[in-house]
């Protein structure tokens, strides 16, 4: 989780009046098309001040759909999903930003084993994960 892997999500000012999730996404191309095809398991922070992030929930979905999960919990949620993108909206809105980080995990079968060992390293401080601290 160190800070170099940390990347920010931008949501530009004119886009948060009515949440234009498209403004959003095309903004933010670079880092989606860095995502795609290569993230299974990631992680969403929220930032506590300028300089530091809180890691707030940690996730997994095979690579092909990373690009498609992280837009879920950044800008635009299909209903069907239990995306984080209420909370992501309530922390943009109040002036925080968001980052955040991803790795790769071969063989993929895999990526549920990391993602359950993370949340056991981390679950005191993973408010948005139902594992985390609730559980």
């Amino acid at each position: 989780m160190s800070d170099e892997r940390k990347k920010i999500v931008a949501y530009p000012n004119d886009s948060l009046d009515f949440w234009d999730s498209e403004k959003m996404k095309k903004a933010n191309e670079n880092l989606l098309s860095e995502i795609s095809n290569t993230a299974n398991v990631y992680a969403i922070f929220v930032s506590t001040d300028e300089n530091n992030y809180a890691l707030k929930y940690i996730g997994q979905t095979n690579s092909k759909g990373a690009r498609s999960r992280l837009t879920n919990h950044l800008f635009k949620k299909h209903e069907k999903t239990g995306a984080k993108l209420g909370k992501v909206m309530a922390e943009v809105n109040s002036g925080h930003s968001i980052k955040i980080s991803w790795i790769s995990i071969s063989p993929e079968s895999l990526r549920h084993y990391v993602e359950e060992e993370l949340i056991k390293i981390y679950r005191d401080k993973l408010e948005w994960n139902k594992r985390g601290k609730q559980g």
